[in-house]
């Protein structure tokens, strides 16, 4: 009996040392949660839109009808999008990476910012995405400058 105690207790402490796995994935950030809500699972998710909003009054949605914009994410590249249906000139480029605003170490998820600068307070969720920003077309200075500058609110759904 004495022999068969010490045995035992090495096999069960072998046994529980190799029924130890690495343990489980670590909770998701909440960047990590708001980049699924924006670029989905897989990494590409595109929006459609459903209502633009202009200066806060103006209802421009059938300006853009048949808009998308195609957000990508990326953990070895830069996080990019894409556009189809945009207004020449107006306040969506073709194409261009984005991030989250602050820090690396404290990122502000409910603010993108693209690689032209520009700020976009967003509200996101699985299936509607709202993107708020004040776009300012220095580059031309026309009548079609006051024409595209001000305030817009997009809504998208997916």
């Amino acid at each position: 009996m004495k022999r068969v105690l010490p045995i035992f207790l090495i096999l069960a402490v072998f046994t529980m040392i190799s029924a130890c796995g690495p343990g489980p994935d670590p909770d998701p950030t909440p960047a990590e949660l708001q980049t699924i809500k924006l670029a989905g699972e897989n990494g590409t998710k595109t929006w459609t839109v459903s209502d633009v909003l202009f200066d806060g009054i103006e209802d421009r949605t059938a300006d853009w009808t048949g808009f998308t914009l195609t957000l990508t994410s990326s953990e070895t590249a830069s996080n990019g999008y894409t556009t189809t249906g945009g207004l020449s000139g107006g306040p969506w480029p073709g194409s261009g990476t984005w991030e989250f605003g602050g820090t690396a170490d404290n990122p502000n998820i409910n603010l993108v910012v693209r690689d032209d600068a520009l700020e976009i307070a967003i509200n996101a969720s699985d299936n509607q995405l709202t993107m708020t920003f004040t776009f300012d077309n220095t580059i031309h200075n026309s009548g079609r400058t006051e024409v595209v500058n001000g305030e817009y609110r997009f809504t998208f759904t997916n």
